[in-house]
């Protein structure tokens, strides 16, 4: 986290996303009840290891409303199309087996291949400036992303574009031009893999062949859920590779120390995905009646999963049915970065603040120390 000589409290966790020294708060949050009701929000929280686990392990705790599939503003359009079939943002049969199709498909990623392209791609984009580091972890993941599913490289460049406009349309905080590039950025993207697909162009071997294969089992939902493998690479692992520069820039000895051992790369990251993750907070709405522990919990209620208050588990990924199928894939690509980037990193003065969201923690890096 960057330097500070006083830090107040953050208010509420959506405060603590971007917070600059925010776990204090989330240590008492994790003493506290494991589910409780915040008044000031009018919603409940889940927090610390048990209330997390406990809340994203219930079948009756969703991901949407029972009766919003859809948010209001992106209903009838090509943002709320493709937010109806992603399988991370809804459950029940029909999603299930497609699902499962992908989480294969990712399983079956060769690692030590994506290692070793992506150190090719990053060797070649060094960032040397805090603008161009802003800019390149984002790129570089989408990339990877891009590559992996057989796009050309002439190709990046746009598609990395659209998907950083389209994930806009997941945001609370976008504004009404956001909203309206999300759903030309949604089009574009679409069309990207159905031209892919059209012209029978899925190189074998790749991410997207391997989809491909079960198409019938994707049903209507492929082109969507294939947006999806690029919307969900791009702030997810932009924080990963943002919190672990931060990392880095605040602990002066932990980088000539991966430069000497740098098999220990991966369990850097690793941490830095536990102990100050890309996503803080999720959201789960009460299908049902629920009971945690003798707290109950009324159908139709949000409950605020505060990941970032259980940093002693497991949790910067998801967890149970919505666990991330690519936490692999994203540390291989962080950590071939990082690697690529240490002489460029090291010769850095950096001081950062946080891109403005309820939950995604993401450092915009600047030039110069914190006072």
């Amino acid at each position: 986290m960057p330097p500070t000589d006083f830090v107040i409290e953050p208010a509420d966790p959506f405060l603590a996303v971007t917070h600059a020294a925010p776990y204090d708060y989330y240590r008492r949050l994790a003493d506290g009840p494991p589910l409780r009701f915040e008044a000031s929000l009018d919603c409940w929280l889940a927090t610390g290891a048990a209330g997390v686990q406990a809340v994203l392990a219930h079948p009756a705790c969703r991901v949407r409303p029972p009766d919003l599939a859809v948010p209001h503003n992106l209903a009838g359009t090509p943002c709320g199309a493709i937010f109806a079939e992603l399988v991370r943002m809804n459950e029940g049969e029909r999603h299930a087996v497609p699902k499962q199709v992908l989480a294969r498909a990712l399983g079956q990623v060769d690692l030590g291949r994506l290692q070793e392209q992506v150190a090719r791609l990053a060797g070649d984009r060094v960032p040397v400036s805090a603008d161009q580091l802003n800019d390149a972890i984002f790129q570089l993941p989408l990339f990877a992303m891009a590559d992996l599913l057989g796009f050309a490289p002439a190709q990046w460049p746009a598609l990395a574009a659209w998907t950083r406009a389209f994930v806009a349309c997941l945001s609370p905080l976008s504004n009404a031009g956001q909203l309206a590039g999300a759903q030309v950025a949604a089009d574009a993207l679409l069309e990207g893999f159905a031209a892919l697909l059209r012209e029978g162009n899925a190189r074998p071997g790749s991410l997207l062949a391997s989809i491909v294969t079960e198409a019938d089992a994707m049903g209507s939902g492929l082109l969507a859920n294939l947006v999806g493998l690029l919307s969900q690479t791009c702030d997810a692992t932009a924080g990963l590779l943002g919190n672990a520069i931060a990392a880095l820039r605040a602990q002066p000895d932990l980088l000539p120390s991966l430069r000497a051992a740098p098999q220990r790369w991966p369990a850097m990251l690793r941490e830095v995905s536990q102990r100050d993750p890309a996503i803080h907070n999720t959201r789960r709405y009460t299908a049902q009646d629920v009971e945690f522990d003798g707290v109950r919990v009324p159908a139709g209620q949000m409950i605020v999963v505060v990941l970032a208050s259980a940093c002693d588990a497991q949790f910067g990924f998801g967890h149970g049915r919505h666990g991330c199928p690519g936490q692999s894939i994203a540390l291989t690509i962080a950590t071939a970065c990082l690697q690529a980037w240490t002489d460029a990193l090291e010769g850095m003065l950096l001081r950062w603040e946080y891109l403005p969201s309820l939950n995604a923690r993401i450092p915009v890096f600047m030039e110069g120390t914190s006072a």
